[in-house]
């Protein structure tokens, strides 16, 4: 099954127990409020940085101001180097807050960024969660009921735990040392 945008406004309404909408386009208090809460939990759940919405970049200073600017959708990044805490994101330039100006330069930069992308390029785990984080968000503004809060969280929870699982894969994460490593750095200790 897709989800789409539709599927996310619907699941919203039947959590109030309202008819479901043909379209995106029919308006009423409801339908606005669901969109709004799929805008805003598909920004807040991609904010983490996942498989799917990190990337290497390397960015080169402008050629007028020598400051570095990254794309519109980049919600965050970091320095693939070195990234202290006072280099951050201001609209779309790079800002040094501990010398208080933009971060400029003649050399190219390479970042790791987390872009924002639209609901409909995420892939459909990713789809699930926002759609739960959606609905929360919405019975949480409206409703409030306590069970169907509840529903909605565990939901969110299982899709939650089916992404990470895809993106635990997706980056190769082992926290257990390979077999092998181990015995290589043992043998080289031995020798020193």
């Amino acid at each position: 099954m897709n989800i789409t945008q539709l599927t996310v406004v619907n699941a919203c309404l039947a959590s109030m127990g309202e008819e479901p909408i043909n379209s995106l386009a029919d308006e009423n208090a409801f339908v606005n409020s669901a969109k709004f809460a799929l805008e805003q939990a598909n920004i807040n759940e991609q904010t983490r940085g996942w498989y799917f919405n990190l990337e290497t970049l390397t960015v080169h200073p402008h050629a007028v101001d020598n400051r570095y600017y990254l794309p519109a959708d980049v919600i965050d990044f970091t320095k693939d180097d070195f990234n202290p805490g006072w280099i951050n994101l201001r609209g779309s330039k790079i800002y040094d807050s501990n010398n208080a100006q933009y971060l400029s330069g003649t050399k190219p930069l390479k970042v790791r960024i987390v872009r924002l992308l639209t609901f409909e390029d995420l892939p459909i785990m990713a789809r699930r969660m926002v759609k739960a984080a959606s609905v929360m968000l919405f019975q949480q503004s409206y409703d409030g009921d306590s069970t169907k809060i509840q529903e909605a969280q565990t939901e969110y929870q299982l899709a939650y735990s089916a992404l990470n699982t895809q993106h635990i894969k997706a980056v190769g994460a082992n926290f257990l040392p390979r077999r092998g490593t181990e015995l290589r750095q043992s043998s080289r200790r031995l020798r020193v």
